[in-house]
Formats: C-alpha cells, sequence, structure tokens
C-alpha cells in the first residue's frame, strides 16, 4: 500500500520543562507561580539562617581555642605557647598546703615539679615571629628559652629560701650581698609583673570574730587563669637542659681570668 502523503505539516507540543504539568488554566497557572515565588523565599530565607548560624558555630568554636581577654589597642607579644582559660576559685588550690609553712622535704619537692621543664627548645621561626628574638643554641638544633611563668616562679622560690636562710644556706661561705641583690630584683621583678597583669576581679568584705577592726576579705567571683596544668604539659614536651646548651665562645672571656687574678692580688696586699 502506498503511504499517504498530505500537505499538512506534523505539530508539536510545546515543553515546559520542570513545568511540564502545568495546567493552562490562568487561574491555576498563577496559583502555581505563586507557591514558587513563596517556595525560592522560604528556600534563601532558610540558606541564610544555615550560613548565620554556621558562622555564629565556628566563631564560637575560635573563640573556646582562644579566650585570651579583649585588649584593644595594643600588640599582643607572639608566643608558641597553646594558652587557654579556665575558671578557678584561688582559696581552693588542693596545692596550697605543699607550698606552705617552714623548710621540710615536701615542700622542696613540690617547687621542684612546679619548676619541671624551665627551660624549653623553640625553633628559628619561633624566636623570629617573637620580636627577631635571638637566644643561646641548642646542640642538637634550635635554641633554648624559657616562658615568663618560669622566671616568677623562679624568684618566688628564691624569696621563700631567703626568708630560711639557716636551711638553705651555708652561712660560711654564701655571699650575703648578692643573696640580697636577687632577693631584691625579684621584689621589683614581680612587682612590675603584678601591675602589668593587674588583677581586677571584685572582693568584697566580711565582718568575722578575728577582728573589730580589720574584716576579711571575701572573693564573690572565679578567676580566669591559664589553665597551667595543660600550660606544663607542653613545655615538658619542650624540656631543655643547661648541658643541652652550646657553651660560650672563648672570646668572652680573653682577659678576663688575668684581671681577676689582678685583682685578687691587689686585694691580698691591700
Amino acid at each position: 500500500m502506498e503511504p499517504l502523503i498530505t500537505d499538512e505539516k506534523p505539530r508539536y507540543a510545546r515543553l515546559h520543562g520542570d513545568d511540564e504539568n502545568i495546567p493552562e488554566n490562568p487561574e491555576a497557572l498563577a496559583l502555581v507561580q505563586k507557591w514558587k515565588r513563596s517556595f525560592y523565599i522560604l528556600l534563601a530565607s532558610s540558606l541564610s539562617v544555615i550560613f548565620i548560624l554556621f558562622g555564629v558555630g565556628i566563631y564560637s568554636i575560635l573563640s573556646l581555642q582562644d579566650c585570651s581577654p579583649s585588649k584593644p589597642g595594643v600588640v599582643i607579644p607572639y608566643s608558641p605557647a597553646p594558652v587557654k582559660y579556665v575558671n578557678k576559685w584561688l582559696t581552693g588550690d588542693p596545692d596550697t598546703k605543699k607550698f606552705m609553712g617552714k623548710p621540710r622535704p615536701e615542700l622542696d619537692q613540690a617547687w621542684h615539679d612546679l619548676l619541671d621543664s624551665t627551660l624549653i627548645r623553640y625553633s628559628a621561626d619561633e624566636l623570629f615571629l617573637a620580636n627577631n628574638a635571638t637566644s643561646v643554641q641548642h646542640k642538637d638544633g634550635g635554641f633554648v628559652g624559657g616562658l615568663g611563668i618560669s622566671h616568677s616562679l623562679h624568684c618566688l622560690k628564691r624569696l621563700k629560701q631567703y626568708i630560711h636562710p639557716e636551711y638553705y644556706y651555708n652561712h660560711e661561705t654564701q655571699d650575703w650581698d648578692e643573696l640580697y641583690s636577687h632577693a631584691d630584683h625579684c621584689l621589683e621583678s614581680l612587682r612590675q609583673e603584678i601591675l602589668c597583669n593587674a588583677d581586677v576581679n571584685i572582693y568584697t568584705l566580711k565582718w568575722t570574730p578575728h577582728s573589730r577592726f580589720k574584716p576579711t576579705v571575701k572573693v564573690p567571683q572565679p578567676h580566669a587563669c591559664v589553665d597551667w596544668e595543660a600550660l606544663h604539659d607542653w613545655m615538658k614536651g619542650r624540656q631543655a637542659r643547661l648541658e643541652d646548651m652550646v657553651g660560650p665562645p672563648e672570646s668572652l672571656f680573653e682577659g678576663k681570668d688575668s684581671k681577676e687574678k689582678a685583682s685578687a692580688k691587689s686585694a691580698q696586699e691591700g
């Protein structure tokens, strides 16, 4: 059978893509378009809320990692130490009894443990970031230094020893002028540091039976303290010793021995 040939052109229905099921009814079409607008507005609003919550979450995480108080207008010195803060009542330290009272083995051991890892190891990059600082070299590379907290604790220990000379010093050979000078230096160093890190926590007063003229001090707020245990663990991981340091160059001592001998001879003759 011969195919039927006509002059009529084929007609194709328009495809609507995502809207292929949209009815041709104008009222229904308007309703669908209104629904689409509402949907996109709701979608945009939801995404905005999600991004805001995400940003707040990231900010909160970063804030927890660095809880240092805001110090606008000043440059915060660089330190590689991973400092974080905790709230702490300073009157409730369980180690207080170890550090108070007369000299005894328990007290000496407590100070020894507290000053463990006084010297720590730094990389060249870390000292560069610390105002391009220089220090004594470590035999295995890098440099040897410490943290300010270690110097402060050292000073407190020396002052504790200074008020108990009968226990800590040899009265026959000790240079008492040097001891006084060191203790005086430590007091001045701690005075400056206390002022630098001024404690602005509120304290209150309370009358107690111990005195009619002087009330007792009370602290109603926990302090925001550096987490010492976490910091000390980091210091122990970088511990260095005096024998790890590269010794001084001999050029520093050229002529020093002869001057000391001449001074000693002059003193004997005098």
